[in-house]
């Protein structure tokens, strides 16, 4: 009777493990279908879409290297002081560059005092990290809507502004010399909380038998956090910058409502993702949008490559 009853019950569970299996990677599946389609197969479609001419209408034309040969005139007359009106791409590449140099160091400096504050056992941290991290779940259309009324020339920010800098009232938004600065504020504002998440965590994850050990050599807690903190931090750091990096050279959604399709004043606004969709869609040049893109995938690659492999030794 009793091995029958065991039998039934070892049958019972190799059915259902094998149910669970099927189950689970009937989902994975979805998911490895979906990365295969927008994923693999967008990336390869895109090197062979950027050797030929394509209108989505007309059948393909090989092309051979025209898509980059028009590419690189724009970067060389963008170099030699051409208006940004027939050299977009240099324009979006200048703007991400600066953009870049602003946002990232900012955010991740921002990020790392946050989340050091909010590493502290004081009264209701909860609630901050909780305001903190609250940006990071906003659409960022939103947020640019939002930060397109806080920067008009009567509005908030300038009224805030006016109490430390009386007589300072910048036009950000149709002022060339300040909207790529309104912009990269707006992405400082909402991309600090979400990377202060990545930094809590791993300042929780530190040793405090660590910490004891600084305070019984008499280091203060500056000391602590300069000497202790920072270097148990680096691998975080480097995650942090690179997924920064990342995200600033392709930024898109923040510029196109803020700026607009054609970059704003004087083209100030101007990136690179959003001339490679007016490339795509509003000139019907598919193949130079392909183009363009694997250049900012090249971008992107090397700028992240050369970060890791200088910093980032100690990632796993």
């Amino acid at each position: 009777m009793m091995e029958k009853i065991n039998y039934f019950f070892s049958s019972f569970l190799e059915k259902a493990s094998t149910r669970e299996a099927i189950g689970a990677f009937a989902l994975i599946s979805v998911a490895v279908l979906l990365n295969m389609v927008f994923g693999y197969f967008s990336a390869f479609f895109a090197v062979y879409l950027s050797f030929f001419e394509w209108d989505y209408i007309s059948p393909m034309r090989f092309v051979g290297l025209k898509n980059y040969e028009i590419m690189v005139r724009d970067l060389i007359r963008g170099a030699m002081g051409a208006s940004y009106l027939i050299t977009p791409f240099f324009t979006g590449m200048k703007n991400i560059v600066i953009y870049t140099a602003i946002v990232v160091p900012t955010q991740t400096f921002l990020a790392l005092i946050l989340a050091a504050f909010a590493n502290q056992k004081i009264r209701g941290v909860q609630f901050y990290k909780l305001a903190y991290f609250l940006p990071g779940t906003t659409c960022p259309v939103i947020i640019s809507l939002i930060f397109i009324w806080l920067f008009m020339k009567n509005g908030f920010i300038n009224y805030a502004i006016g109490f430390i800098a009386p007589g300072f009232q910048p036009d950000w938004i149709n002022d060339p010399r300040y909207l790529l600065l309104a912009i990269s504020i707006v992405a400082i504002w909402g991309t600090s909380g979400h990377f202060m998440v990545s930094f809590l965590a791993a300042m929780q994850a530190i040793p405090r038998e660590i910490y004891e050990a600084a305070m019984l050599d008499g280091a203060g807690p500056l000391r602590r956090f300069l000497f202790v903190t920072i270097p148990m931090l680096k691998p975080m750091i480097t995650y942090v910058v690179v997924m920064g990096i990342i995200g600033a050279l392709q930024m898109f959604d923040l510029a196109w409502v803020m700026a607009g399709t054609g970059g704003g004043p004087g083209g100030s606004g101007y990136t690179i993702a959003i001339d490679i969709y007016n490339e795509a869609f509003t000139r019907l040049r598919p193949g130079v949008a392909a183009a363009k893109s694997l250049l900012l995938f090249a971008m992107i690659f090397t700028t992240t490559y050369i970060y890791q492999k200088k910093y980032g030794g100690e990632i796993r």
